[in-house]
């Protein structure tokens, strides 16, 4: 398991690549995870294994979930559209992702006093982890 923090980190989030705009995020995380089938075997030693399905799944703290009056977790919620997320973390030499068919699975929002910042910790899946490919630059501007 690898872990990237640091103060180089670019997010882009929107309902589509000309919208994406960075948001308020305190914390964004995201687990890229393979299954894997296993098949019994007779008149063989040991089973067969392959690889299984592909999920893509995250979660991000948002302290300005609608501060232009139109945020895309909020429309994937009550409107059910789908939004990009994509950004790079550690340097453009690091990590570099675009998950372009997001979809909001929980919404929580915090609510404080006038000295607290209200914020919304927000889960996302990628509807369509079949189409995630590796590539070793930047894809997004």
């Amino acid at each position: 398991m690898a872990l990237l923090t640091g103060e180089d980190a670019t997010i882009l989030i929107g309902s589509s690549y000309q919208t994406a705009v960075t948001y308020g995020l305190s914390d964004i995380s995201f687990t890229i995870d393979r299954g894997t089938v296993e098949q019994e075997l007779v008149g063989t030693a040991g089973n067969y294994f392959t690889q299984g399905a592909l999920s893509v799944e995250g979660s991000l703290t948002n302290c300005r979930f609608a501060a232009s009056g139109n945020s895309p977790f909020l429309d994937s919620i009550i409107d059910g559209t789908v939004f990009i997320l994509s950004g790079q973390i550690d340097g453009s030499s690091s990590l570099n992702f675009c998950f372009a068919s997001c979809q909001v699975t929980g919404y929580d929002v915090s609510i404080g006093d006038a000295s607290t910042i209200t914020e919304a910790s927000i889960d996302w899946t990628l509807l369509d982890p079949k189409n995630v490919t590796y590539a070793s630059q930047k894809i997004y501007d």
